[in-house]
């Protein structure tokens, strides 16, 4: 058991600020704010890596996964294609896995709180990490972040607290292991993972044994991933020594000062609660704690200094061992109106935040991907931006603004090829790239968008059907005279016309289905034809109304 830093605090006051700060108020708002986890899990909108972590899972159980490097969570995952309902139930209750991790960081969190300052600060430090900024809202979302962040923190609570016995340091190796084949930036913990063997030097069997454990830990992570790559043929633009190096220059040494410092303000503003407890805490704290509380909140300050991918979604992960900190903090501060002004602002905010949370639906998302599942009974090739139809087999690259910087630099034509090698009939506009090229009245060319031979490219090959869902096939005005067209994509059509046509000397008419292979050769019969021709999947074409935008509402900002 570590010092206590409740010592000598004043005991808790009588008035409303004061009461805030009584263990009941945090423990009750820890379970609301489980309970809201919860809900949310089924009803906020889904964030495009979420779709794109659940692809991975169907590419695995379809042999089709190509990339070893961050994606060895999918053997643990394969048993969610029995869920019923598609890609959103299969995400709403791999959020609800999610959320099981992340008690699992709030109980760690709790446990090395309680060592360092007692019940009550404990509490307080858990109630914060969830009200603090976009927990609530991302802190259980389908991706690798609460995995990884629960084993982390698990191991740091088992460092500090335990004797490291032979069980501890197994299970300190396996939960470090397996972060690190979830995510590799659950590297940037090795500050406070250095931080623990630096407060436990004074017990030299212990630092020792957590050595051990760390060495066995990178041994166990090397074998897992060995094992995991194994089964898996990639290619040059897959391979984990391509896909790290990648990583590791746009990530860290191509990012620049402060690459997601808007993102950074934003936590700030809406946790300034946790921030002001941190910083008590540790300027507050004789020397050796000091460096301790640190070396916690140090992988946030390296991230925020350093780390592109910083985004909203990464705070809850990152940000989790500062939470100690916080714990110190208000150990520090004692009972009292302060400390109970700070909990009321953690409270409002954490409120604020579940509000805006709440409000994301994803109606539109479900509609859109049901409507898919109707057309397409069976898994079809399909190009969207990020696998939204995850048990699909998705071709092209990957639209991130990492994919689309390096497609950028590479000026190369993808899209004619992509066509004929795969014969996708199924196109989603969700991605600002896709979703111009489809519908802007004019070819756009900008750091962001598609070359303008590509957006050509996918504008003669696909027609609109509803909302984001755009399907193979040709609009074209038709005279007398014979007119000549490729589709370039095989298979069934159905031909929707105001007036009878010609097709290859044949009459036909609205609502007829073809085969189409190669050339056409078209020709109206009276003096002008309007002609779309649309994938036909054998399933009856009935676009619901749906709108072409708005599929995201993105890592939202206040």
């Amino acid at each position: 058991m570590l010092r206590d830093g409740t010592a000598g605090a004043p005991p808790i006051g009588d008035t409303v600020l004061s009461k805030l700060a009584e263990p009941f108020v945090s423990k009750v708002a820890v379970l609301a704010a489980f309970a809201i986890l919860v809900v949310l899990a089924f009803t906020r909108n889904v964030n495009w890596d979420e779709f794109y972590f659940l692809s991975h899972v169907h590419a695995h159980l379809d042999g089709r996964l190509d990339r070893p490097l961050q994606t060895a969570f999918v053997h643990a995952f394969g048993w969610l294609n029995i869920i019923p309902g598609h890609e959103m139930a299969q995400i709403a209750t791999g959020r609800l896995v999610m959320t099981g991790f992340l008690a699992v960081t709030c109980l760690s969190i709790f446990h090395m709180a309680h060592a360092l300052a007692g019940n009550r600060a404990a509490w307080i430090a858990v109630a914060t990490f969830l009200a603090s900024g976009f927990t609530l809202a991302h802190g259980a979302s389908f991706r690798a972040d609460p995995m990884a962040a629960a084993g982390l923190m698990a191991s740091l609570a088992i460092m500090l607290n335990s004797r490291m016995a032979f069980g501890h340091i197994i299970a300190v190796a396996a939960l470090s292991a397996a972060a690190l084949l979830v995510t590799i930036k659950a590297g940037l913990f090795l500050p406070a993972y250095l931080g623990v063997l630096a407060w436990r030097m004074r017990e030299p069997q212990i630092a020792l044994r957590i050595l051990a454990a760390g060495v066995l830990g990178v041994a166990l992570a090397a074998a897992g991933f060995m094992l995991h790559a194994s089964g898996i043929n990639t290619t040059s633009d897959t391979s984990a020594a391509g896909n790290m190096t990648n990583a590791l220059g746009v990530t860290l040494l191509e990012s620049g000062l402060l690459p997601r410092g808007e993102e950074a303000l934003l936590w700030v503003l809406l946790s300034v609660g946790a921030f002001a407890l941190a910083w008590f805490g540790i300027t507050r704290s004789e020397t050796r704690q000091m460096w301790l509380l640190f070396s916690f909140v140090a992988p946030m300050i390296l991230s925020i200094l350093f780390y592109r991918n910083a985004f909203v979604y990464f705070f809850p992960f990152i940000a989790a061992p500062a939470m100690v900190a916080v714990a110190v903090g208000a150990a520090r501060l004692g009972a009292g109106q302060a400390l109970g002004a700070l909990m009321a602002l953690i409270l409002a905010t954490g409120a604020g935040q579940a509000i805006r949370a709440a409000s994301e639906g994803s109606e539109l998302q479900r509609a859109t991907l049901a409507e898919v599942h109707r057309l397409f009974p069976q898994p079809v090739a399909y190009i969207d931006h990020n696998a939204m139809i995850s048990s699909f087999p998705r071709k092209g690259f990957f639209m991130s603004t990492w994919g689309m910087i390096n497609y950028r630099s590479e000026g190369r034509l993808v899209m004619a090829d992509l066509l004929a090698d795969t014969q996708p009939p199924l196109l989603l506009a969700n991605r600002w790239a896709l979703h111009q090229a489809m519908t802007s009245t004019e070819i756009v060319d900008n750091a962001f968008s598609l070359l303008p031979e590509d957006q050509t490219t996918l504008r003669e090959a696909y027609v609109h059907y509803s909302g984001a869902i755009w399907l193979a096939g040709r609009k074209i005005q038709l005279s007398p005279e014979p007119t000549e067209i490729i589709l370039p994509i095989d298979g069934s059509y159905q031909i929707r016309s105001n007036a009878p046509l010609l097709v290859d000397g044949t009459k036909m008419q609205d609502g007829d289905v073809i085969e189409v292979s190669g050339l056409l050769q078209l020709a109206a019969i009276t003096a002008s034809t309007e002609v779309t021709f649309i994938w036909y999947s054998g399933q009856e074409l009935a676009p619901a109304m749906l709108p072409q935008t708005n599929l995201y509402v993105g890592f939202w900002g206040l």
